[in-house]
């Protein structure tokens, strides 16, 4: 972004802009959206837009980072629910959430998961990868009577990101003879079991006294 808007107007063009990108990019396609198309979708001037945007990437990354942030306002709007039911409901619950958050708003997420490998997600995995880890220790936090789970931040970070590519590939492959329910499935099992499987193991015993 060229410059961070201060004033609410300024503020109110980012969101214009980044808004008209998302509706371009469903309509169109990512290879036909183009800066001219997004100005004339936001009824603002190209050079309106390149006071706050470098260009298209710039847009699409601002755009990115936005659909980071709904997500994990989405996933905290379960967080209630989250804490009154077992850790396998939440797990499957938080999925379905996630792929019906990826299945919405007219296939601009499908586009996006499709072209993910050119896209700067980078940034978007840290936020969410972050997100999932807090919410995830402060989860197990207020049960760690129940789930004892060594290596908490290690489990955590390769759950978020099996979890990330393989929703990443499911959404993105038009046509696949994949069921999501089979796949939620398949992945509620994979994370419980690995998580689990952290809390079973005993603790190492204390050394003898000398």
């Amino acid at each position: 972004m060229r410059k961070k808007p201060q004033q609410e107007r300024s503020r109110q063009m980012v969101e214009t802009l980044i808004d008209a990108t998302a509706r371009i990019i469903a309509k169109r396609g990512l290879d036909g959206t183009t800066t001219p198309i997004i100005a004339e979708e936001a009824g603002v001037s190209v050079g309106s837009l390149y006071q706050y945007f470098d260009g298209k990437d710039a847009l699409i990354s601002a755009l990115l980072g936005k659909l980071a942030r709904d997500l994990t306002r989405l996933l905290d709007s379960q967080a209630v629910m989250a804490a009154q039911t077992s850790l396998r409901d939440t797990t499957r619950n938080a999925i379905n959430l996630t792929l019906t958050f990826m299945y919405s708003n007219e296939g601009l997420y499908l586009e996006l998961a499709r072209n993910w490998h050119r896209l700067p997600v980078g940034d978007v995995a840290d936020v969410l990868e972050k997100y999932f880890v807090e919410t995830g220790r402060l989860y197990f936090l207020d049960r760690q009577m129940e789930y004892p789970i060594r290596d908490l931040s290690v489990r955590l970070f390769i759950t978020f990101n099996s979890t990330l590519f393989t929703l990443m590939r499911l959404v993105s492959q038009s046509g696949s003879h994949l069921k999501r329910e089979a796949v939620v499935e398949g992945l509620t099992d994979m994370i419980t079991g690995y998580l689990e499987s952290g809390a079973s193991a005993s603790p190492p015993a204390p050394p003898s006294p000398l």
